[in-house]
């Protein structure tokens, strides 16, 4: 089951967002929802973040629903290293993103990604074993519980197709989520990961959930794959 009276996935006009914190909350009430979660993006260079989290926790206080705060968060190279501050504030949760290739010296582009499969420097076996190393150390990496963004969404970027991962890589994943208490989501933007791989992995004890990936307070838990996705695997 996925919990979709919660929503984990969301970004304020902190990072690239169109809507402030508190409308960001207020939407999630007017959802419905019991749960959302703040998670604007941060980098190693982020100086914001402890004034980001004494924001949220004072939201949280007199809100209608449970506010947790997370941040978004890239895996940088194939040791699952993330681009976090040193210093942290306490969090709930960090959102493990693959925003750029993990490459073994750093973060690829996928253009260069794709440039590189089209002319033999790469295949795709031997970059989604990269993908999936590097995703599950970046797992173990987190220093408080993660969940795995968006999972795949790199993919199609990079000249892959989701269709080209095998049960391996999944077992790998579920593995590294069930080692941490890491999480999976179903993100509703880019509407991954695919209905083959949710199944597999929910079928191996890793927790769905869901995020809504919203730029805008209007879109906080509006689900529309979620549901469809929950129904074709449960």
């Amino acid at each position: 089951m996925i919990d979709t009276g919660a929503d984990w996935h969301t970004h304020s006009t902190t990072t690239d967002g169109q809507d402030p914190l508190a409308d960001m909350v207020a939407a999630g009430a007017a959802a419905g929802l019991h749960t959302i979660g703040l998670s604007d993006h941060v980098r190693a260079s982020t100086s914001w973040l402890p004034d980001y989290v004494r924001e949220v926790r004072g939201l949280a206080a007199s809100a209608p629903l449970a506010v947790r705060c997370g941040v978004e968060v890239k895996i940088l190279d194939e040791t699952g290293r993330l681009d976090l501050p040193v210093e942290l504030p306490p969090l709930d949760y960090l959102l493990v993103a693959d925003h750029q290739f993990p490459g073994p010296d750093g973060p690829v582009h996928p253009e260069e990604v794709r440039r590189r499969l089209e002319q033999g420097a790469w295949d795709a076996g031997s970059a989604l074993d990269l993908l999936v190393t590097a995703t599950a150390r970046a797992l173990a990496a987190s220093p408080v519980p993660p969940i795995l963004a968006h999972l795949f969404s790199l993919l199609p970027k990079c000249g892959l197709d989701e269709q080209q991962v095998t049960g391996e890589h999944l077992d790998a994943l579920a593995d590294a989520c069930l080692a941490t208490g890491g999480w999976v989501e179903v993100n509703e933007k880019w509407r991954c990961p695919g209905i083959p791989a949710l199944t597999h992995l929910a079928r191996r004890g890793v927790v769905v959930s869901a995020g809504s990936d919203a730029h805008r307070a209007v879109d906080v838990g509006r689900w529309d794959y979620v549901p469809v996705a929950e129904r074709e695997f449960s």
